[in-house]
């Protein structure tokens, strides 16, 4: 009967076994196409089993048989972001959750629509509210912690990881994440047990390896950091990070030859991923290389255009070459791609996030108030730069 057939096909659906679930319902739904349990149930299998037209085609019929369902128009979401629909994907996610508020995953999914499409404010905003509705949700919290992280403010994005770390303490993006963020941040003391801590769960993994090289590179073993490098690049030769750290600890080493080889190899593997540009950029200045820098940190921006990391680190740049007026625009636009202002008190080392209006701008130059301790906040030295 097919009633049994959608019954076992929903436990082997619950029990992670999509492929049989599949072999059960495509009878039952060529027999009959308009058994909308049946065509749900086997849409929802071909999302799991990853075979996302299939999925389409079946939860497409379904939605037009069963009106205002919202786990099809979430699965269907789903399958749509998986294929690059995307604008079609949100209309179906929007509409699952405008029927069903209480599913995280419908959530989730849409913030990773607005993430794919480097919409990072917007998926900010998205899951603010999600990560205040379910905040015991993984998925939430990790894709808010990457947006975070995108948008430059290391010190959320980090508190971020940690509350992922809580609810899945051997999730390795949780860890690796989490150190490579505190690194990054000079905070190496905080972060050697959670380097540990990935190496002792896969040491074999390229996070594992590239965090331990850095964690070596900071307390000044040079040797150590190459060996971990070295061994990345040995089983990925295009790895960016680990070549660029090659080419600064060849320097350091005033093994210029070598260095340049490095940096060459590295440059040849920037590509559209936006973490590549994290990877490079960071060495030109580290060598010396001033313009280099800059042009990095412009086309950085260009590729990953809705991140603020690159424009934060422009303003920087700008403010050390005594263009205070390039600095002010570097600045509008980090505020404008994040929303908000970012301060740190250096006196009380409270920071606030103050809301961004673009029509009264935000004067760089202009001392403030810390709203914490009261006292005057220089600026821009203020302003937080993670």
């Amino acid at each position: 009967m097919p009633e049994d057939s959608i019954d076992q096909a929903r436990r082997l659906l619950e029990e992670g076994r999509p492929e049989e679930a599949i072999a059960l319902l495509e009878p039952v739904v060529a027999d009959d196409d308009e058994d909308a349990e049946a065509l749900v149930i086997l849409g929802m299998a071909y999302v799991q089993a990853e075979l996302c037209s299939k999925a389409i085609e079946v939860l497409e019929l379904a939605d037009e048989l069963v009106e205002d369902h919202c786990v099809v128009k979430m699965f269907l979401g789903r399958a749509l972001l998986t294929e690059g629909q995307f604008a079609y994907a949100e209309e179906m996610l929007r509409e699952s959750i405008r029927l069903d508020e209480s599913e995280p995953a419908a959530w989730a999914d849409l913030g990773r629509i607005h993430y794919r499409q480097q919409e990072y404010r917007k998926a900010l905003e998205l899951l603010n509210e999600a990560s205040h509705r379910f905040p015991d949700d993984v998925s939430v919290a990790a894709l808010h912690a990457l947006s975070l992280y995108r948008l430059g403010d290391y010190t959320a994005a980090t508190e971020e990881w940690a509350r992922v770390h809580r609810l899945q303490p051997e999730l390795m993006a949780a860890i690796s994440n989490y150190a490579y963020l505190l690194l990054i941040q000079d905070r190496s003391f905080e972060a050697t047990p959670f380097v540990g801590a990935a190496n002792t769960l896969d040491s074999e993994d390229y996070r594992s390896r590239i965090l331990l090289g850095e964690l070596r590179f900071k307390s000044g073993d040079l040797d150590g950091a190459a060996e971990a490098f070295l061994s990345v690049l040995e089983k990925d030769p295009e790895n960016i990070e680990a070549l660029a750290k090659m080419a600064l600890i060849m320097h350091l080493a005033t093994d210029e030859a070598m260095s340049r080889e490095y940096l060459s190899r590295a440059e040849m593997q920037l590509g559209e991923n936006p973490e590549s540009w994290r990877g490079l950029c960071g060495i030109y200045p580290l060598l010396g290389m001033t313009s280099e820098y800059l042009d990095c940190l412009l086309l950085w921006a260009e590729s990953d255009a809705g991140a603020a990391t690159p424009w934060v680190l422009l303003a920087g740049e700008y403010l050390r070459m005594g263009d205070h007026e390039k600095a002010q625009e570097a600045w509008d636009t980090v505020f404008e791609l994040r929303g908000y202002v970012k301060v740190r008190c250096p006196l009380c080392s409270e920071e606030e996030r103050l809301p961004y209006d673009r029509s009264e701008g935000f004067d760089v130059f202009k001392d403030t108030t810390c709203s914490h301790c009261g006292r005057t906040l220089s600026m821009p030295r203020g302003l937080a730069l993670n």
